[in-house]
């Protein structure tokens, strides 16, 4: 026999319950046959999230995106939101830096980076990570790298960006490590807790002092620079590269690095010249 829709208790239609539309940000709507179904539907979500990620799956939500449903949030007022679980991608500096001059609270974007990434929930880029060498002097040269920016949007449902730190230090770490390096720190400000750092294995290092890298003899943008700092570490442990060591960023230094090097090897006579040298003088 065909099947026979179900008939609405509310308004006596056949039952209609599907997705209309799924925004990047989250916010989905839902098609019904009435508004009243709508209107209960929507309030059995609010009171039951678990229900409501159940129902999602079985409309479809996941194969519409393409992205695994995580959770249905408070989208703080607005309604719930769909939270997908968070994807890591490879971004370009370009990319992370105008997301850094857009998003950041009070730091503007790096001028030069080693490697970052992003983090994606479902369609919406949330936050960039931007590794790069340390700012202090003191730790150049010594085989560690700094997390010099994390910057995660703060215009989206705040449930959106649940672990989207963390994720990220966890990444910029593991990814220090498979570089090479044995130690990577980064510096939060006293008014930030620095959870998500403790949550992704790093180590608070204390207070790291308020002041600023501007100097005469180089300028520097003194922005937020006033404000006690706090700093954090995390111990890595590369694996050994066969072979010489061949790496400068572990603190060894190339031979003929620089152009006065460079120059003076190509002047210096080899060894099988100066044999032939020797040879015709006898």
């Amino acid at each position: 026999m065909p099947d026979v829709a179900a008939t609405c208790l509310l308004c006596g239609e056949p039952e209609e319950l599907s997705i209309h539309d799924i925004w990047t940000d989250g916010n989905f709507q839902l098609s019904t046959c009435c508004p009243d179904l709508l209107e209960q539907i929507s309030a059995e979500i609010d009171a039951d999230p678990a229900w409501g990620r159940a129902l999602l799956r079985h409309l479809g939500a996941e194969e519409l995106t393409g992205h695994i449903l995580r959770r249905i949030s408070d989208g703080q007022g607005n309604g719930p939101v769909l939270d997908f679980k968070l994807r890591l991608i490879p971004a370009s500096f370009s990319v992370a830096r105008a997301f850094i001059a857009r998003h950041h609270r009070h730091c503007g974007p790096p001028h030069a980076w080693r490697f970052g990434a992003a983090v994606m929930n479902g369609s919406a880029l949330m936050g960039v990570v931007s590794v790069g060498n340390p700012v202090a002097p003191a730790f150049n040269g010594r085989g560690i790298v700094e997390v010099n920016r994390l910057c995660i949007r703060g215009d989206l449902a705040p449930m959106l960006r649940w672990n989207c730190c963390s994720k990220l230090y966890a990444h910029a770490a593991a990814e220090a490590e498979r570089r090479g390096f044995s130690r990577i720190i980064t510096y939060t400000r006293a008014d930030e807790s620095g959870a998500s750092l403790r949550a992704s294995g790093w180590t608070s290092e204390g207070s790291a002092g308020g002041r600023g890298w501007h100097s005469s003899r180089r300028a520097r943008s003194n922005r937020n620079a006033w404000i006690v700092k706090q700093r954090w570490s995390r111990t890595l442990s590369p694996r050994p590269v066969a072979g010489p060591a061949c790496h400068p960023h572990v603190g060894q230094r190339m031979v003929g690095s620089s152009k006065a090097e460079r120059t003076i090897m190509a002047l210096r006579p080899s060894a099988n010249s100066s044999e032939r040298e020797i040879k015709k003088r006898r």
